[in-house]
């Protein structure tokens, strides 16, 4: 049932005051080498990519990995440069094209994780089955804190059927997570459907 709407705009003056949870004015490019699917940041530099901007996994040998919307917003906002393993320099168009065979939804998935972190949320991917990202309560940091809302991405127009419905609320509920859904129109503006699962009763009482 969905319980409320908000969009992208009604929020913007908010999200420009929170664009990013930790942010210097001035701030080194620091490179990343892409693998095809995704990217790598040096030990030496890891730390500052991830507790600046709260990016990426931390890897065991000190690398931080970064998945392909992070990947895109960095480079948005020019905070590193990727190259492949040859060294080559690559844009965001080499990135989409690059992934868009194996990840066909990756702009409106991009889209949804730019409007949330402009927002003032820290984001993780999510849970797989259509359920795009993991969203922290504004100042919570990735282990430390956990995430309170699992965010369902949809394209304008794009149906859902009951059972991927049923799957994704029982998902949020037995996670103990608010269930949005993140709805992207052909102009790119984001709107977000908070939903709720509901039980029937009949009038003995029984569901």
């Amino acid at each position: 049932m969905v319980e409320e709407k908000e969009s992208a705009q009604d929020s913007s003056e908010r999200g420009d005051t929170t664009a990013e949870l930790v942010e210097t004015r001035e701030e080194e490019i620091v490179e990343a080498v892409f693998d095809g699917e995704r990217a790598y940041v040096e030990p030496e530099n890891a730390d500052r990519i991830s507790q600046q901007g709260i990016y990426g996994q931390q890897l065991d040998n000190g690398q931080l990995e970064l998945v392909p919307v992070e990947i895109l917003h960095l480079l948005e906002r020019k905070r590193i440069e990727v190259r492949d393993r040859t060294g080559r320099t690559l844009s965001s168009a080499d990135i989409v094209n690059a992934l868009l065979p194996q990840h066909p939804d990756l702009w409106t998935q991009y889209l949804v994780f730019r409007d949330l972190r402009s927002r003032g949320y820290a984001v993780r991917q999510g849970f797989g089955g259509g359920l795009g990202f993991r969203v922290y309560a504004r100042g919570d940091r990735p282990g430390v804190a956990t995430a309170n809302q699992l965010v369902y991405v949809l394209r304008d127009g794009e149906p859902i059927s009951l059972h991927d419905l049923d799957m994704v609320t029982q998902t949020a509920a037995a996670a103990r997570k608010r269930l949005v859904f993140a709805l992207v129109d052909q102009n790119g503006e984001v709107n977000y459907y908070k939903v709720a699962q509901v039980t029937l009763e009949n009038k003995a009482g029984e569901t």
